[in-house]
Parts: structure tokens; C-alpha cells; sequence
């Protein structure tokens, strides 16, 4: 499955991108997808999980959502979390200024289980209590829906102020209120994606902890809770358990907050590339020892490919990235040590240790433990950055 590659906004008709065409809907089409997005309250210095949710169960199956951040209130995009329970998903957002571009596939369409995305935002330390500002996203993100390709709108009623009076329209866009306040909030899971033994400790992070906060872990037995200081609440698995997409809960007697796990892995090391230096790899959890990814396209000098790769692993992994002419015959292999809770988004030359990939070669990946891995396709050119599964992905 090829990814949307397109712009912040587009106009009726097609665009293409790496030789292939996606159909636009005109800015009148009344189609599109009903998303809502929940308010989300948190002190300041703390983290608001923005959750978009889909009115319906809907088979979506890629996009690329859009949305800005008010400066003013947030230090900036922590992390991207997206969830795919029975398939694999792959996704890239690029974070340019308060402007981010999210671009994504998966071998299974989302169905309403999770949230179609979160994202977690930090609140400046220095913003008042009290204070408000708005999230939502950009009217021209889009969504592919059953095949179709489907901007965002919501339908409800937004008042606006003209130059004749008061005037009513169509909402396009869900969305929320964010407050500054409250006393608690969860800014982080350690480890918070992958499937762990009983026993394994997991650590909450955040603000506001005390010993009459509670922590819930839905579908997941816990036992051995205990606050560790206002920053950290612990627990021990009681079972095997999988923490990806795990929604954790914690209650005070006067505030209360939610927050779906994920791993936001630490940077192993920067790309020398602007763009992919500002790309922070979205993973779904699932995880592989060997891993393909070919064959390479012809690319020009601001175009580029590129590997993500993530350990959720409680120990470090041995990972040798090999490159394959288009006749099998093995060009060139590279190693390096991945601690766990780390991450790489590097191009495929900085992998390989300068060697540039030729036309038509492949790279496989060995890992000595299951890691996340998948592949990105960079353009320096149209500012884009579209993800690419494995050959062995599976729905």
C-alpha cells in the first residue's frame, strides 16, 4: 500500500507522488470522516495526551493529518502515538516549527478500538492556570477510507463574526478545549509498548502524584502499586501482559487523567538531513528479527531513503543492516549495538556507513532480539517523508 504524499492543502483533482495518483475531493464534496477530538486538562509543566477519536467503526487505512500547536501554551510535540492491534501501521510526522505532518499505512484498518492518534503535548512551565487554547486538526488532512481519499469534517454548527453580523456554517473540524490546571498528569510509560513477563516493573510518569492517587491499567493485571514521589508511580505486572495501546487511568481525590501507552523511544543519534532530522518515527509495537525492505527507486540528490528502528526491549539488541545488489549479491553490511528504550532515524548511506544504496538494491535488517523496524522514503524537495512497511508485513 502506497502512502498520501500531499500538501498542507490541495485543490480538486490529483496529485501524484513516486509515480502514483490519489484523488482529491472537492472543497464543496460533503463526504468525509467524523472525527472528535476530547478535551484534556493538565498543570502547567505537565502533558495533555490529545486523543482524535472516529465517530464510527471505520476501515481507515492510511493518511496524512495535519495540525499546528499555539506556542504560546505548549514547548512543543513530545510524541506521536498510533495503534494497530491486529495488523502493523508504520508513520512518520515531520515537526516544522509549531507545524506537523503526520504521514502513515497500516496492513489493518483502523476499527475504533483506540484512538486513531494521540499526541502528547508538554505545557510551559510559565503559562498561568487557567489559561485555554485550542486544539484541532487541519480541515485539508486527509484519510483513506475503503479506498477512497476523505478530508476531515464534522458536522455542527460554528459562529463566526462578518462585517453584516452574526453569521452559522459548517464545522469542518473537531475541536478541543485545552485548560491549564488541574493536579495530575501522566507524561510518559516505561516500558510502555511491547508484551512483558509477569513480574516486569512499569513506571509512570508525570506530575501531581500522592498517596491518594489511584492508578488503574485497563485489561491488564497489576498488583504492587506504590508511589515513589510526585513524579512516578510504579507497578509490577501480574501477568503477561502486552502495554501497547494500555490505557492507564490515574485519580486524585479532585482531578483525574488518561493516558494510552506507547514507547517514545530515547534518539540513538540525529540524521546530517534536515528533514529526517525533524521526523519522529511512529511504531505500532509489532516487532521482527529479520526485516526487507526493497527494491530501492531511483533518487535524485534531495531524495532519499532511510531505516526506523526501535528497541522496546528490556536489554540492549545486536543489529547488522545488510545491502543487496538487485542480483542477491551482498554490496556492503554494517553493525550496531541498540540500547533498549532507544530509536534511530537515519538515511540508508549513514547506515551503511557512507556506502549509497545503487537502484534496484534491497536492505535487509537482523536484529539478535525482535526489534520495530520499517522504512522511509524522504523528500527533501516536497518537504515529505512517506513510511514504507516491511516485505514481511502481515494484516
Amino acid at each position: 500500500m502506497c502512502l498520501l504524499a500531499l500538501g498542507a492543502s490541495a485543490a480538486a483533482g490529483t496529485r501524484a507522488t513516486t509515480g502514483l495518483s490519489f484523488p482529491i475531493p472537492d472543497e464543496t464534496a460533503t463526504t468525509g470522516l467524523s472525527l472528535r477530538i476530547l478535551d484534556e486538562t493538565a498543570p502547567a509543566g505537565g502533558m495533555v495526551q490529545m486523543k482524535v477519536r472516529s465517530y464510527e467503526v471505520t476501515p481507515i487505512s492510511g493518511g496524512r493529518p495535519l495540525f499546528s500547536f499555539n506556542t504560546e501554551l505548549f514547548d512543543g510535540v513530545a510524541g506521536v502515538g498510533m495503534f494497530a492491534s491486529t495488523g502493523e501501521l508504520a508513520g512518520a510526522a515531520v515537526v516544522d516549527g509549531n507545524h506537523v505532518a503526520i504521514a502513515y499505512v497500516t496492513t489493518a484498518p483502523f476499527t475504533g478500538d483506540y484512538p486513531l492518534l494521540t499526541v502528547a503535548l508538554r505545557i510551559r512551565r510559565d503559562v498561568a492556570a487557567g489559561s485555554r487554547t485550542l486544539f484541532t486538526l487541519d480541515p485539508s488532512s486527509l484519510w483513506n477510507l475503503n479506498g477512497t481519499v476523505l478530508r476531515t469534517t464534522v458536522s455542527g454548527t460554528m459562529v463566526g463574526t462578518a462585517a453584516s453580523g452574526t453569521v452559522a456554517g459548517i464545522r469542518r473540524v473537531s475541536q478541543a478545549t485545552v485548560t491549564v490546571g488541574g493536579s495530575v498528569a501522566i507524561s510518559n510509560v516505561i516500558p510502555g509498548e511491547g508484551s512483558f513477563p509477569a513480574g516486569t516493573v512499569v513506571s509512570v510518569r508525570g506530575l501531581g502524584f500522592n498517596s491518594r492517587s489511584r492508578l488503574s491499567v485497563s485489561d491488564t493485571a497489576i498488583t504492587a502499586v506504590r508511589v515513589v514521589s510526585s513524579t512516578e508511580i510504579q507497578f509490577t505486572l501480574a501477568k503477561a501482559a502486552n502495554m501497547t495501546g494500555a490505557m492507564l487511568r490515574v485519580v486524585n481525590p479532585n482531578a483525574s487523567t488518561t493516558y494510552y501507552s506507547y514507547m517514545r523511544g530515547i534518539p540513538a543519534a540525529t540524521s546530517g538531513r534536515t528533514l529526517l532530522s525533524r521526523t519522529q518515527p511512529i511504531f505500532s509495537g509489532t516487532t521482527r528479527s529479520s526485516a526487507t525492505f526493497g527494491p530501492i527507486p531511483a533518487l535524485n540528490g534531495i531524495q532519499y531513503a532511510a531505516l526506523a528502528l526501535q528497541n522496546p526491549n528490556l536489554a540492549s539488541a545486536n543489529v547488522t543492516i545488510g545491502l543487496y545488489a538487485a542480483d542477491g549479491t551482498l554490496l556492503h553490511a554494517s553493525s550496531r549495538s541498540l540500547q533498549n528504550g532507544y530509536r534511530l532515524a537515519l538515511e540508508l548511506s549513514e547506515l551503511l556507513d557512507g556506502v549509497a544504496p545503487p537502484p534496484g538494491a534491497s536492505v535487509r535488517v537482523t536484529s539478535s532480539l525482535p526489534i520495530e523496524v520499517f522504512g522511509l522514503l524522504c523528500d527533501e524537495g516536497t518537504w515529505t517523508v512517506t513510511p514504507r512497511l516491511p516485505a514481511e508485513a502481515t494484516p
